[in-house]
């Protein structure tokens, strides 16, 4: 049924918890920041409401990157210059290419069974550029999609639209599957885009009545269970 499979990356294939962790705490040492265990849950809940309306296209990429950090030295009080923070942020977090534990496994299993793979992600173009590279997934994909380069963010239709035009693919939906874990993002962008989701829902989220994916899987290795070929 399925040829054509679409990723999202952060929370599907990397373990994007990790990489944050590790960059917030490289960005403070570099900047001499006097953090304790606590800021760093009050940037996360900054930075993924920057995020949230990010993908209401209530900001702009270049707007969240420094937003998020002018939000978490409003909050906490801490003495910072939010670019500087961004800048050295978004160096750290290049770096991180933490895959999840089976995500390269799948990744190979699934090329040699003769699906055509995809990476569609939102993000900083150099941010996810340089995870990919440190992670050595780039083979995987015949084309990677990052909504900094597209000019448009999931769930915005137009990231999909531009994605099914590059790949020449937009009489393919009915064989394309979009997987990912955000049902705000991966799932409710490529339902409203004429395709099959995939809501890879690892910690047991309740559905969303409103957004209701193809398929439901707790983890990524189940995928192999049924993407047994291309047909």
């Amino acid at each position: 049924m399925y040829r054509y499979l679409f990723f999202d990356a952060d929370g599907t294939l990397f373990d994007f918890e990790q990489a944050e962790h590790n960059a917030f705490w490289k960005m403070a040492k570099s900047l001499d920041l006097p953090l304790e265990r606590e800021h760093e849950q009050c940037y996360i809940r900054c930075n993924t409401a920057v995020w949230r309306q990010f993908e209401k296209g209530e900001v702009t990429i270049e707007e969240l990157k420094v937003k998020r950090f002018a939000d978490f030295a409003s909050e906490t009080g801490i003495s910072l210059d939010a670019e500087k923070a961004s800048e050295s942020y978004q160096h750290q977090l290049s770096k991180q290419g933490i895959l999840f534990d089976e995500s390269s496994t799948v990744l190979e299993t699934l090329k040699e069974r003769g699906y055509i793979l995809f990476l569609a992600t939102n993000g900083i173009a150099q941010v996810q550029r340089g995870r990919i590279a440190v992670s050595h997934t780039e083979r995987y994909f015949d084309d990677i999609f990052i909504s900094e380069e597209v000019g448009y963010q999931k769930p915005d239709p137009r990231f999909f639209t531009h994605m099914f035009e590059v790949t020449g693919l937009s009489n393919q939906k009915q064989r394309s599957l979009m997987i990912g874990d955000s049902l705000s993002s991966d799932i409710a962008g490529g339902i409203a885009s004429g395709m099959d989701t995939l809501w890879l829902n690892r910690e047991g989220k309740p559905l969303d009545p409103k957004i209701q994916p193809t398929y439901v899987r707790n983890s990524l290795s189940s995928l192999l269970e049924f993407l047994t070929g291309p047909l």
